[in-house]
Protein backbone atom coordinates (compact mmCIF):
# COMPACT_ATOMS: atom_id res chain seq x y z
CA UNK A 1 0.00 0.00 0.00
CA UNK A 2 3.24 2.36 0.34
CA UNK A 3 3.90 2.32 -3.27
CA UNK A 4 0.70 3.78 -4.60
CA UNK A 5 0.77 6.49 -1.56
CA UNK A 6 4.23 7.45 -2.83
CA UNK A 7 3.22 7.53 -6.37
CA UNK A 8 0.47 9.68 -5.60
CA UNK A 9 2.06 12.49 -3.34
CA UNK A 10 4.69 12.85 -6.29
CA UNK A 11 1.68 13.46 -8.78
CA UNK A 12 0.22 16.04 -6.80
CA UNK A 13 3.88 17.63 -6.21
CA UNK A 14 3.55 17.38 -10.01
CA UNK A 15 0.71 19.22 -10.82
CA UNK A 16 1.79 21.98 -7.76
CA UNK A 17 4.73 23.02 -9.79
CA UNK A 18 3.03 22.87 -13.07
CA UNK A 19 -0.28 25.04 -12.00
CA UNK A 20 -0.58 28.54 -12.96
CA UNK A 21 -0.65 29.84 -9.87
CA UNK A 22 2.82 28.32 -9.23
CA UNK A 23 4.15 30.27 -12.21
CA UNK A 24 3.03 33.41 -11.09
CA UNK A 25 4.16 33.35 -7.82
CA UNK A 26 7.57 33.05 -9.37
CA UNK A 27 7.45 35.98 -11.69
CA UNK A 28 6.03 38.02 -8.56
CA UNK A 29 8.90 36.90 -6.77
CA UNK A 30 11.38 37.34 -10.11
CA UNK A 31 10.23 40.66 -10.76
CA UNK A 32 10.57 41.58 -7.67
CA UNK A 33 13.88 40.91 -7.02
CA UNK A 34 14.86 42.97 -10.47
CA UNK A 35 13.29 45.70 -9.17
CA UNK A 36 15.17 45.79 -6.03
CA UNK A 37 18.75 44.70 -8.12
CA UNK A 38 17.31 47.84 -10.50
CA UNK A 39 16.61 50.23 -7.44
CA UNK A 40 20.25 49.71 -5.73
CA UNK A 41 22.11 50.27 -9.42
CA UNK A 42 20.23 53.58 -9.68
CA UNK A 43 20.69 54.53 -5.73
CA UNK A 44 25.05 54.10 -6.53
CA UNK A 45 25.07 55.64 -9.64
CA UNK A 46 22.74 58.61 -7.73
CA UNK A 47 25.35 58.48 -4.99
CA UNK A 48 28.16 58.66 -7.52
CA UNK A 49 26.75 61.46 -9.00
CA UNK A 50 26.32 62.89 -6.19
CA UNK A 51 29.97 62.67 -4.92
CA UNK A 52 31.60 63.51 -8.25
CA UNK A 53 29.82 66.88 -8.04
CA UNK A 54 30.33 67.40 -4.89
CA UNK A 55 34.33 66.98 -5.62
CA UNK A 56 33.82 69.14 -8.29
CA UNK A 57 32.37 71.97 -6.40
CA UNK A 58 35.44 71.70 -3.68
CA UNK A 59 38.02 71.58 -6.20
CA UNK A 60 36.48 75.06 -7.56
CA UNK A 61 36.37 76.16 -4.11
CA UNK A 62 40.13 75.05 -3.54
CA UNK A 63 41.68 76.48 -6.55
CA UNK A 64 42.12 80.29 -6.25
CA UNK A 65 43.40 79.65 -2.84
CA UNK A 66 46.18 76.71 -4.10
CA UNK A 67 47.20 79.47 -6.84
CA UNK A 68 48.22 81.28 -4.27
CA UNK A 69 49.96 79.00 -2.39
CA UNK A 70 51.76 78.09 -5.13
CA UNK A 71 52.47 81.71 -6.42
CA UNK A 72 54.14 82.27 -2.94
CA UNK A 73 57.92 83.14 -2.70
CA UNK A 74 60.33 81.18 -0.96
CA UNK A 75 59.17 80.89 2.78
CA UNK A 76 61.54 80.52 6.31
CA UNK A 77 60.89 76.88 7.95
CA UNK A 78 58.26 77.87 10.84
CA UNK A 79 55.95 79.85 7.95
CA UNK A 80 52.58 78.60 7.78
CA UNK A 81 50.52 79.59 4.89
CA UNK A 82 46.86 81.58 5.08
CA UNK A 83 43.86 79.06 5.24
CA UNK A 84 40.92 81.11 5.19
CA UNK A 85 37.91 80.17 7.17
CA UNK A 86 35.66 78.88 4.79
CA UNK A 87 38.58 76.30 3.64
CA UNK A 88 39.33 75.85 7.08
CA UNK A 89 35.96 74.54 8.18
CA UNK A 90 35.56 72.58 4.66
CA UNK A 91 38.79 70.62 5.46
CA UNK A 92 36.94 69.82 9.17
CA UNK A 93 35.27 67.04 6.90
CA UNK A 94 37.32 63.84 5.63
CA UNK A 95 35.83 64.14 2.18
CA UNK A 96 36.80 67.15 1.61
CA UNK A 97 40.44 66.57 2.85
CA UNK A 98 40.57 63.57 0.67
CA UNK A 99 39.77 66.14 -2.44
CA UNK A 100 42.07 67.72 -1.12
CA UNK A 101 45.14 65.44 -0.70
CA UNK A 102 44.08 64.50 -4.18
CA UNK A 103 44.74 67.95 -5.76
CA UNK A 104 47.78 68.28 -3.77
CA UNK A 105 49.44 64.94 -5.82
CA UNK A 106 48.07 66.43 -8.89
CA UNK A 107 49.67 69.39 -9.11
CA UNK A 108 52.99 68.30 -7.20
CA UNK A 109 53.44 65.46 -10.03
CA UNK A 110 53.59 68.10 -12.76
CA UNK A 111 55.51 70.96 -10.72
CA UNK A 112 59.19 71.47 -8.93
CA UNK A 113 61.05 74.48 -7.23
CA UNK A 114 59.44 76.51 -5.19
CA UNK A 115 56.27 75.75 -5.85
CA UNK A 116 56.33 71.86 -5.10
CA UNK A 117 57.96 72.54 -1.75
CA UNK A 118 55.19 74.91 -0.95
CA UNK A 119 52.42 71.80 -1.87
CA UNK A 120 54.70 69.94 0.60
CA UNK A 121 54.77 71.91 3.24
CA UNK A 122 50.78 72.51 2.94
CA UNK A 123 50.08 69.17 3.34
CA UNK A 124 52.76 68.73 6.15
CA UNK A 125 50.94 72.30 7.60
CA UNK A 126 47.46 70.37 7.49
CA UNK A 127 48.19 67.08 8.53
CA UNK A 128 47.80 65.21 5.63
CA UNK A 129 50.57 62.94 5.92
CA UNK A 130 47.89 61.14 8.51
CA UNK A 131 45.43 60.50 6.08
CA UNK A 132 48.08 59.10 3.97
CA UNK A 133 49.45 57.07 6.86
CA UNK A 134 45.98 55.88 7.61
CA UNK A 135 45.70 54.54 4.24
CA UNK A 136 48.90 53.29 4.26
CA UNK A 137 47.72 50.37 7.30
CA UNK A 138 44.70 50.01 5.61
CA UNK A 139 43.81 46.18 5.15
CA UNK A 140 42.59 47.21 1.69
CA UNK A 141 44.75 46.68 -0.99
CA UNK A 142 43.78 49.85 -3.32
CA UNK A 143 44.16 51.86 -0.06
CA UNK A 144 47.05 51.27 0.93
CA UNK A 145 48.99 51.62 -2.51
CA UNK A 146 47.10 54.84 -2.26
CA UNK A 147 49.01 55.84 1.21
CA UNK A 148 52.35 54.65 -0.49
CA UNK A 149 51.87 57.08 -3.67
CA UNK A 150 51.17 60.26 -1.06
CA UNK A 151 54.23 59.21 0.79
CA UNK A 152 56.10 59.32 -2.60
CA UNK A 153 54.90 61.94 -4.24
CA UNK A 154 54.91 64.61 -1.57
CA UNK A 155 58.14 63.37 -0.48
CA UNK A 156 57.88 62.04 2.82
CA UNK A 157 61.25 60.46 3.37
CA UNK A 158 60.32 59.68 7.27
CA UNK A 159 57.90 57.44 6.47
CA UNK A 160 60.10 55.19 4.42
CA UNK A 161 60.57 52.90 6.95
CA UNK A 162 56.74 52.22 7.12
CA UNK A 163 57.22 51.24 3.23
CA UNK A 164 60.02 49.22 3.20
CA UNK A 165 58.30 46.20 4.66
CA UNK A 166 55.91 46.23 1.60
CA UNK A 167 58.52 46.07 -0.92
CA UNK A 168 57.85 41.95 -0.41
CA UNK A 169 54.13 42.29 -0.02
CA UNK A 170 51.71 39.73 -1.02
CA UNK A 171 49.80 41.84 -3.53
CA UNK A 172 51.67 43.21 -6.90
CA UNK A 173 50.08 46.21 -6.70
CA UNK A 174 51.10 47.14 -3.33
CA UNK A 175 54.45 45.66 -4.05
CA UNK A 176 54.94 47.32 -7.15
CA UNK A 177 54.40 50.89 -5.35
CA UNK A 178 56.06 50.50 -2.62
CA UNK A 179 59.78 49.49 -4.18
CA UNK A 180 58.93 52.37 -7.18
CA UNK A 181 57.79 55.12 -4.22
CA UNK A 182 61.51 53.93 -2.40
CA UNK A 183 63.51 54.32 -5.48
CA UNK A 184 61.38 57.54 -6.37
CA UNK A 185 62.83 58.91 -2.65
CA UNK A 186 66.04 57.43 -2.77
CA UNK A 187 67.01 56.52 -6.31
CA UNK A 188 69.56 53.64 -5.84
CA UNK A 189 69.91 53.88 -2.32
CA UNK A 190 66.32 52.54 -2.54
CA UNK A 191 66.71 49.60 -4.42
CA UNK A 192 68.36 47.57 -1.34
CA UNK A 193 65.44 46.42 -1.23
CA UNK A 194 67.01 43.89 -3.62
CA UNK A 195 68.67 41.80 -1.00
CA UNK A 196 65.31 40.55 -0.12
CA UNK A 197 62.99 40.38 -2.96
CA UNK A 198 60.84 37.05 -2.20
CA UNK A 199 59.10 37.85 -5.74
CA UNK A 200 59.87 38.53 -9.55
CA UNK A 201 60.00 41.96 -11.09
CA UNK A 202 57.94 41.94 -14.29
CA UNK A 203 58.72 43.47 -17.26
CA UNK A 204 56.63 46.44 -17.20
CA UNK A 205 57.96 47.30 -13.22
CA UNK A 206 61.65 47.19 -14.49
CA UNK A 207 60.80 49.60 -16.86
CA UNK A 208 59.65 52.16 -14.68
CA UNK A 209 62.48 51.30 -12.09
CA UNK A 210 64.94 51.90 -14.80
CA UNK A 211 63.17 55.53 -15.81
CA UNK A 212 63.71 56.62 -12.22
CA UNK A 213 66.77 55.93 -12.44
CA UNK A 214 67.97 57.33 -16.16
CA UNK A 215 70.00 60.55 -15.05
CA UNK A 216 71.46 58.66 -12.53
CA UNK A 217 75.10 57.29 -12.72
CA UNK A 218 75.85 54.05 -11.91
CA UNK A 219 76.44 53.39 -8.08
CA UNK A 220 79.35 51.40 -7.05
CA UNK A 221 80.86 48.12 -8.84
CA UNK A 222 80.35 46.47 -5.82
CA UNK A 223 76.44 47.16 -6.22
CA UNK A 224 75.84 46.16 -9.31
CA UNK A 225 78.61 42.86 -8.95
CA UNK A 226 75.90 41.62 -6.25
CA UNK A 227 72.71 42.22 -8.04
CA UNK A 228 74.47 40.26 -10.72
CA UNK A 229 74.75 37.39 -8.48
CA UNK A 230 71.59 37.54 -7.39
CA UNK A 231 69.44 34.21 -7.04
CA UNK A 232 66.06 35.88 -8.10
CA UNK A 233 66.32 35.80 -11.70
CA UNK A 234 64.79 39.09 -12.52
CA UNK A 235 66.99 41.34 -10.45
CA UNK A 236 69.87 39.76 -12.12
CA UNK A 237 68.12 40.76 -15.79
CA UNK A 238 67.01 44.31 -13.82
CA UNK A 239 70.85 44.78 -13.47
CA UNK A 240 71.51 43.99 -17.29
CA UNK A 241 69.58 46.03 -18.85
CA UNK A 242 70.95 48.89 -16.10
CA UNK A 243 74.44 48.09 -17.70
CA UNK A 244 73.41 47.94 -21.20
CA UNK A 245 71.25 51.56 -21.17
CA UNK A 246 74.45 53.56 -19.52
CA UNK A 247 76.69 51.68 -21.46
CA UNK A 248 78.99 50.74 -19.04
CA UNK A 249 81.81 48.17 -20.69
CA UNK A 250 83.60 48.19 -17.51
CA UNK A 251 81.28 45.29 -16.12
CA UNK A 252 81.48 43.46 -19.53
CA UNK A 253 82.79 40.26 -17.77
CA UNK A 254 80.47 39.63 -15.47
CA UNK A 255 77.81 40.18 -18.76
CA UNK A 256 79.66 38.05 -20.42
CA UNK A 257 79.85 35.18 -16.97
CA UNK A 258 75.80 35.44 -17.18
CA UNK A 259 75.69 34.22 -20.65
CA UNK A 260 75.63 31.00 -18.94
CA UNK A 261 72.74 31.30 -16.37
CA UNK A 262 70.50 28.80 -16.31
CA UNK A 263 67.79 30.81 -16.90
CA UNK A 264 66.59 31.87 -20.32
CA UNK A 265 65.41 35.51 -19.99
CA UNK A 266 68.72 36.21 -18.01
CA UNK A 267 70.78 34.66 -21.33
CA UNK A 268 68.94 36.90 -23.59
CA UNK A 269 69.11 39.67 -21.57
CA UNK A 270 73.02 39.34 -21.25
CA UNK A 271 73.38 39.01 -25.11
CA UNK A 272 71.66 42.24 -25.61
CA UNK A 273 73.35 43.87 -23.12
CA UNK A 274 76.84 42.94 -25.07
CA UNK A 275 75.42 44.68 -27.91
CA UNK A 276 75.46 47.31 -25.68
CA UNK A 277 78.88 47.60 -24.98
CA UNK A 278 80.96 46.56 -27.83
CA UNK A 279 84.36 45.08 -27.77
CA UNK A 280 85.92 42.34 -29.10
CA UNK A 281 85.71 40.33 -25.89
CA UNK A 282 81.85 40.72 -26.34
CA UNK A 283 81.80 39.19 -30.26
CA UNK A 284 83.97 36.40 -29.20
CA UNK A 285 81.92 35.49 -26.40
CA UNK A 286 78.59 35.71 -28.40
CA UNK A 287 80.16 33.45 -30.93
CA UNK A 288 81.16 31.01 -29.09
CA UNK A 289 78.01 30.87 -27.14
CA UNK A 290 76.27 30.79 -30.51
CA UNK A 291 78.13 27.29 -31.30
CA UNK A 292 76.45 25.34 -28.16
CA UNK A 293 73.11 27.42 -27.67
CA UNK A 294 70.59 24.76 -28.52
CA UNK A 295 67.57 27.59 -28.60
CA UNK A 296 67.07 29.24 -32.23
CA UNK A 297 65.61 31.89 -31.10
CA UNK A 298 68.49 32.78 -29.08
CA UNK A 299 70.64 32.01 -31.57
CA UNK A 300 69.17 34.73 -33.96
CA UNK A 301 69.11 37.52 -31.22
CA UNK A 302 73.29 36.43 -30.96
CA UNK A 303 73.34 37.30 -34.49
CA UNK A 304 71.47 40.19 -34.30
CA UNK A 305 73.61 41.82 -31.18
CA UNK A 306 76.85 40.53 -33.50
CA UNK A 307 75.88 42.89 -36.14
CA UNK A 308 76.32 45.90 -33.42
CA UNK A 309 79.64 44.81 -31.49
CA UNK A 310 81.37 42.68 -34.21
CA UNK A 311 84.03 43.37 -36.57
CA UNK A 312 85.42 42.69 -39.89
CA UNK A 313 87.33 39.75 -37.77
CA UNK A 314 83.87 38.27 -37.59
CA UNK A 315 83.13 37.99 -41.18
CA UNK A 316 84.75 35.01 -41.52
CA UNK A 317 81.96 33.63 -38.88
CA UNK A 318 79.47 35.17 -40.46
CA UNK A 319 80.34 33.41 -43.57
CA UNK A 320 80.26 30.22 -42.86
CA UNK A 321 76.51 30.67 -41.20
CA UNK A 322 75.66 31.38 -44.32
CA UNK A 323 75.75 27.92 -45.67
CA UNK A 324 73.79 27.20 -42.30
CA UNK A 325 70.82 24.35 -43.62
CA UNK A 326 67.81 26.64 -41.49
CA UNK A 327 67.16 29.71 -43.75
CA UNK A 328 66.45 32.09 -41.17
CA UNK A 329 70.07 31.40 -39.87
CA UNK A 330 71.28 31.95 -43.26
CA UNK A 331 69.23 34.96 -43.47
CA UNK A 332 70.03 36.60 -40.55
CA UNK A 333 74.11 35.95 -40.85
CA UNK A 334 73.22 37.77 -44.12
CA UNK A 335 71.99 40.51 -43.12
CA UNK A 336 74.92 40.69 -39.86
CA UNK A 337 77.41 40.81 -42.92
CA UNK A 338 75.85 43.75 -44.60
CA UNK A 339 75.81 45.32 -41.59
CA UNK A 340 79.37 44.80 -40.58
CA UNK A 341 80.17 46.02 -44.20
CA UNK A 342 78.38 48.80 -44.74
CA UNK A 343 80.57 50.19 -41.61
CA UNK A 344 83.60 49.17 -42.26
CA UNK A 345 83.18 51.46 -45.24
CA UNK A 346 81.78 54.30 -43.45
CA UNK A 347 84.78 53.98 -41.42
CA UNK A 348 87.29 54.10 -44.04
CA UNK A 349 85.48 56.80 -45.82
CA UNK A 350 85.98 58.99 -42.97
CA UNK A 351 89.50 57.94 -42.48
Amino acid sequence: MAQPYSGSMVLLQIEAFTSPRFFYVAIGITSGLILVLVGCMLALLLLKNAAQARQLRLQYQFKDWLVGILLEEAVEAGHAFDVPQDIARLLKKGFARRVLLQELKSLKQSLSGQPGENLEKLYRQLGLPELSLRNLHSSQWHLKAKGIQDIAIMNVPELMPEIYPLTNHRHPAVRMEAQIAMVFLQQYEGLHFFEELAYPLTEWHQVKLLQLLASQQIPSEEVITRWLHSSNASVVQFALKLIGEQHASNFQHEVIACLSHPDETVRRQAISCLGEIPSGLASTALKKLFLTEADKDLQMTILTELSKTGAPEDLPFLQELQQNSDADIRLAADQAIRHLQTQAEAYQHLA
